[in-house]
């Protein structure tokens, strides 16, 4: 139920309360006699004509067309009810004011309106049986039965019609409706002031007025029934692109399925190779700490304090295990070492100088000569070993969970749908070598990868399902290639797009099915091997990216080029 309130008019009741003092002071009989073509107090809006039919004021007839050209422009059933209701109270004659109309074989209270309050109630197809206590059923139901006007003067003469809970009112004014010779409603009219309210000349005022009511009923209506269809057709039209794109993502989410089984062995073997190092230099960190843990405290005792500054400088030449020799180099360093050693006199040259060279240590400063020529020597340089050792160990790990991290991550980015299912700014080259992390075992075992990409800016996209578009391209390449071949990545920028180029040296595309190959469900691998879906849904995928995908086949070179505009406004 919705209340709204009228514009502030000044209602019939204080007017009446005017026109009862005009009355009784005289006046009105002086005025009648110089004014006679003026319209009586009695009937403050209009006057019935000398034949009783005829509209008789201009003020009428404005108030007539007024009202035609106001309803006819309505199409929103409530502004029309709206209107309608307002017209009605407008006039003054009304006190209350009541629409009911037909709905689905029963018949509804639409609006109603009261001139006392100033309010009138989009009621939103209110039962007609709930407004027993406010309303002359029997009136009501007359009319509807007969399908004619009724008019009540003086109510007070009709008391078996009255209810003895119901204001009463004075004159009752209730018509039908009709629209193409069917009945669509009634207008229920009270006026609780005075007798005789609703004249003839009212009555056809209304009954003229009454098809234009009906007309712009119907219309409104099928307005209403029409935006309704559209409405619903228009979800229902949502709701089937909603299930579409579902549907897509299901179908990308398996494909990406599909090309994750293919990785998944060279994946545990990439992941495996840090696990063992990370095993490995875990057993070694245990080693050393324990022969630390035995051999530090008891080297302390026994070092003077120059000795322990010596200590910690040959702790801190030590050379970072970042810098690796070859076989060759470190040979050579060794006999160098023997060999100076050996001129400074310095007993088991041989073993020292392994040691030292283990370490980092290339160069004999003279605090380092110091400690060598120690009756400990040999106790000194196996605890700086030791401790140099934790330290490598420790860095060891650190690199080989860095590497399994960088392959996790790379496949949690793969598997993982949009980050929040929104566009965000992403740099290619970054998200292409995160993929190929994916396929660097099946790369490593006899593909030469070559990576080129000029100063790409970062664009706007949906980086995950970019993603899916380089892994498939780089998984057919491996596929074209076997275990032999070259695959190089370009990415360049050319006028507003990116220009992702992936060529591989493989056995080619035939050229007769170039033009099938982004079909769905088109595919020349092996039953089992593939869905067919890939390129299809690659192609799709750049095509939300508003892009477009190329490729160029010959015998021992395919390209694959990716065209991603810079300023991107993806669909979702």
């Amino acid at each position: 139920m919705e209340y709204i309130r009228r514009p502030n008019h000044k209602t019939s009741k204080p007017r009446l309360r005017d026109h009862n003092n005009f009355q009784s002071s005289g006046a009105a009989s002086f005025l009648s006699c110089q004014l006679p073509d003026r319209q009586t107090l009695g009937e403050p809006f209009f006057r019935q004509g000398a034949s009783g039919s005829n509209l008789s004021t201009t003020l009428d007839l404005d108030w007539l067309l007024a009202a035609y050209q106001s309803l006819s422009q309505e199409l929103e059933l409530d502004k029309l009810l709206l209107t309608l209701i307002n017209l009605i109270l407008e006039t003054e004659m009304v006190s209350q004011a009541w629409l009911i109309l037909e709905k689905s074989g029963d018949w509804v209270i639409e609006a109603s309106g009261s001139l006392e309050s100033n309010s009138i109630q989009i009621l939103k197809s209110l039962p007609l049986e709930t407004a027993e206590s406010s309303l002359l059923m029997p009136i009501v139901n007359r009319v509807l039965h007969l399908q004619t006007s009724l008019v009540l003067n003086d109510i007070s003469q009709e008391v078996d019609l009255i209810p003895s809970c119901l204001i009463q009112p004075q004159s009752l004014f209730c018509f039908p409706l009709r629209c193409q010779d069917k009945l669509i409603g009634v207008l229920y009219l009270e006026n609780y002031l005075i007798t005789n309210a609703f004249t003839p000349a009212f009555q056809e005022l209304l009954n003229r007025l009454s098809p234009q009511i009906a007309i712009s009923l119907n219309n409104a209506y099928r307005y209403n029934h029409l935006h309704q269809t559209v409405a619903e057709q228009t979800q229902a039209q949502e709701q089937a692109i909603c299930e579409l794109k579902q549907t897509q993502k299901k179908l990308v989410q398996s494909e990406k399925m599909v090309a994750l089984g293919q990785l998944i062995t060279g994946i545990a073997h990439e992941i495996n190779t840090p696990l063992g190092a990370i095993y490995a230099s875990v057993q070694n960190l245990s080693n050393a700490l324990e022969h630390t843990l035995e051999k530090l405290p008891l080297l302390l005792k026994e070092l003077s304090t120059t000795q322990q500054e010596d200590f910690l400088t040959l702790l801190a030449a030590t050379r970072p295990s970042n810098l690796p020799l070859s076989f060759r180099e470190e040979r050579q360093l060794k006999r160098t070492l023997e060999k100076e050693l050996s001129n400074h006199k310095i007993e088991q040259a041989e073993t020292l100088a392994s040691m030292l060279v283990e370490i980092g240590i290339t160069d004999i400063e003279p605090p380092l000569l110091r400690l060598l020529k120690a009756s400990n020597a040999m106790m000194i340089l196996e605890t700086a070993y030791y401790l140099v050792l934790q330290y490598r160990n420790s860095e060891n790990i650190k690199l080989a969970v860095d590497k399994a991290s960088t392959i996790v991550t790379a496949l949690k980015e793969y598997v993982h749908s949009d980050r929040c299912n929104c566009m965000i700014t992403a740099q290619i080259s970054e998200e292409i070598d995160t993929v190929l992390v994916l396929y660097q075992h099946q790369l490593k075992q006899g593909i030469q990868v070559s990576t080129t990409y000029e100063n790409l800016p970062g664009i706007r996209c949906y980086p995950e399902q970019l993603n899916q578009v380089w892994a498939n391209l780089i998984q057919n390449a491996i596929q074209a290639m076997g275990t032999q071949g070259k695959l190089e990545i370009t990415g360049t920028c050319h006028q507003n797009f990116i220009r992702i180029q992936i060529t591989d040296s493989g056995c080619g595309i035939p050229i007769e099915i170039q033009d099938q190959i982004f079909d769905p469900f088109f595919t020349t691998k092996a039953a089992g091997v593939g869905t067919g879906l890939g390129l299809d849904i690659c192609r799709q995928i750049v095509e939300q990216h508003q892009g477009h995908i190329e490729v160029e086949s010959q015998p021992g070179r395919t390209s694959f080029t990716v065209w991603i505009p810079i300023d991107n406004t993806a669909k979702s």
